[in-house]
Order: C-alpha cells, then sequence, then structure tokens
C-alpha cells in the first residue's frame, strides 16, 4: 500500500536566477507536506552569479530529507536527465527555479496523483510579468488572497504540459526521458512521447502556480539568453513537436488558432514580404526600399525598451536567424499532418 506521504524529490533546474531563487526556496521551505520526506535536487548549469552560492546557505539550514546541487554545464533537457538520474523515491517534482506556489501545493499535487493513479500532474500556472520581485511578490499576494479554497477541483486532462510544476511517477520515467537535442519544447516532447505509451496528463486547477518574469534588462526569458548555436540546435525537431502538442488530429482552424495565439511567428513571416517590397523598393529607387528596415527597426525598439540594449538586439538577430525559419517549418509540419487522412 502507498504511503500518504512517499518520499518525493524536487527537481530544480536553473542558471543565474540569484534574483529569485531565494523567494522560490522560500515558497518550498513554506509547504505543508513533511519535509522529511522531501529531497531537494537541484541542478545548476554553470552560473555565473550568486545562484549556488544563495541556494547552499539555504538549503544548509533547512530540515528536509536531504539536498544535493550538480554543477554542469548543460541545457534544459539535459538538466531535467540529471534530475531522473539522481531522484529519490517513486515521485520526481519539477519545481522550476521562477516559480512561486502556495504552501499547500506539494500535498495537494501528491495526494491528487496517489488518489486518481495519476502519472503526469501538472498545476494551473499564472505568468507575472513586472519590473522587480518586490511587485511580483505584492501580485501573487493578491492572486493567493482571492483563490477559493477548493483542493477536489476534478482534474483536466490536457494534450502537452510545461514541465515547470510538475510530478511524475519514477514509472514513467523509467521509460521516457528528454531529448538532449531540444533546447527548447523538451517537455511537449515529452508528452508526445507519454501519449504515444498511453500515459495521460492531467492538470490540477487546484494547485496554482505563479511563473515570475521581470520587465527590466535582467528580463528572465531562457530563450533570448541561450547561445545563438543552442537555439538554431535541433530547430526542425522543435517545430516538429511544438505540432504533436497540438493534438493528434489537425485543422486550418486549429492551426489558425495556434497562429493567432502565438503572434510573434506571424511576425517573424512577415519579413518575407516585407524583404521582397524592399528588393522591388530598390530596383524602383522608391520609398517601398525602406519597408524592411523600418519592420526591423521597429521591432529592435520594441525588444530594446522590454529588455535593455543587449538583449534587445539579440532577440531582433534571433527574431531573423531563428524565428523566420522555425515558423516556416511550423508551416510545413501543420500542413503535412493536416493533409494526412
Amino acid at each position: 500500500m502507498q504511503p500518504k506521504h512517499p518520499l518525493i524529490t524536487v527537481g530544480i533546474v536553473v542558471l543565474n536566477r540569484d534574483w529569485i531563487i531565494d523567494r522560490m526556496l522560500a515558497s518550498l521551505q513554506n509547504q505543508t507536506y513533511p519535509h522529511n520526506r522531501i529531497f531537494v535536487l537541484i541542478v545548476d548549469g554553470e552560473s555565473q552569479d550568486n545562484t549556488v552560492k544563495t541556494a547552499r546557505l539555504i538549503l544548509e539550514k533547512t530540515d528536509f530529507n536531504g539536498h544535493q546541487i550538480i554543477i554542469r554545464k548543460s541545457n534544459i533537457p539535459e538538466a531535467r536527465n540529471i534530475c531522473i538520474k539522481n531522484m529519490k523515491g517513486g515521485l520526481l517534482f519539477f519545481w522550476d527555479s521562477d516559480i512561486i506556489m502556495g504552501p499547500n501545493a506539494l500535498e495537494n499535487m501528491v495526494t491528487r496523483a496517489l488518489e486518481t493513479g495519476t502519472e503526469i500532474l501538472t498545476t494551473k500556472t499564472t505568468f507575472i510579468y513586472t519590473n522587480t520581485t518586490e511587485e511580483a511578490t505584492k501580485e501573487i499576494n493578491r492572486a493567493m488572497s482571492s483563490q477559493t479554497n477548493n483542493s477536489k477541483k476534478p482534474l483536466r486532462e490536457v494534450t502537452a504540459t510545461a514541465m515547470g510544476s510538475t510530478l511524475i511517477t519514477q514509472k514513467v520515467l523509467n521509460i521516457i526521458q528528454f531529448d538532449p537535442d531540444l533546447t527548447s519544447l523538451e517537455d511537449y516532447d515529452f508528452s508526445a512521447k507519454a501519449r504515444k505509451n498511453n500515459i495521460k496528463i492531467f492538470a490540477n486547477h487546484a494547485v496554482q502556480a505563479f511563473d515570475i518574469n521581470l520587465w527590466t534588462q535582467w528580463y528572465s526569458d531562457i530563450h533570448i539568453d541561450m547561445p545563438l548555436k543552442t537555439a538554431i540546435k535541433g530547430l526542425k525537431k522543435k517545430a516538429e513537436v511544438n505540432v504533436l502538442a497540438c493534438g493528434p488530429k489537425m485543422t486550418f482552424s486549429k492551426a489558425t488558432r495556434f497562429f493567432l495565439n502565438n503572434k510573434r511567428y506571424l511576425f517573424y513571416l512577415g519579413y518575407i514580404p516585407s524583404l521582397i517590397i524592399t528588393a522591388y523598393g530598390l530596383l524602383a529607387n522608391n520609398y517601398a526600399s525602406f519597408i524592411f528596415p523600418i519592420y526591423l527597426v521597429f521591432f529592435m525598439i520594441w525588444q530594446t525598451k522590454k529588455r535593455g540594449i543587449k538583449k534587445g538586439v539579440n532577440a531582433t538577430i534571433k527574431s531573423i536567424v531563428v524565428g523566420l525559419p522555425f515558423s516556416l517549418l511550423l508551416i510545413f509540419y501543420f500542413t503535412k499532418k493536416a493533409s494526412r487522412k
């Protein structure tokens, strides 16, 4: 018989998060789940700030079952696989370093998973964008105070899930791991593999996770911070996984809805007509030759205002080198999937 509080591993994948790691670990320390049944495992991708130092100082004073900090140069899927390899107990809860949750989160997630026999269970996630972590804390407190206490909300089946606050059984992890080539979208690929193995994924909306992002030059976007070579890696596979995550069947309306919900891809595709018009303008020697530069500068100004100069320029370069080919690959795979009978 499964114990009420089995030993679980909380896997934390982190890189350069000293601005939030103390608050994240405070959220973990506040959990009502018995601390002697929680093993904390941090995989740090060789942070260049005080992330590891801060985490170590905090964890040394906690009453958890134990903790381990592994420092190894790794991308996200590689780091998640390291968590799997070093986990203790039969449950692994991925808790990303910029996620904050209420004190009953782990208790509710484990209880519902055991009650229902769910093998992959994720939370409801709210994304918060602010200028400071203090502002984020205020927003979280407001959101939590307005929440209704309904720990028995029905679980909802989903086709795919992000891994930032997700509970997975060891049984699943024995047959599915993360693709190291997918420097992003590794979670959607994992979800697709689960479906192929007839493993259902459920969301527990009784548990709210808050994903904190800062609108400053330290804006916490791993896709912008990621080296260009890493971002390009596995681009074809990433596009295919993104389409697979939309479900087993594809229709024109579903593809349209995807692009409307992810308008950045439409913007990237806009580079093509703007280049064509610019080329025509150069040949005709008229004002149309300024279309592409204006289009590009508009995007750069917007990104710079949001992320700072360095990251704004980086985001602009990636929008062409990564964003445009990725958007074209999405169209290819959406079309390919829709054409299947």
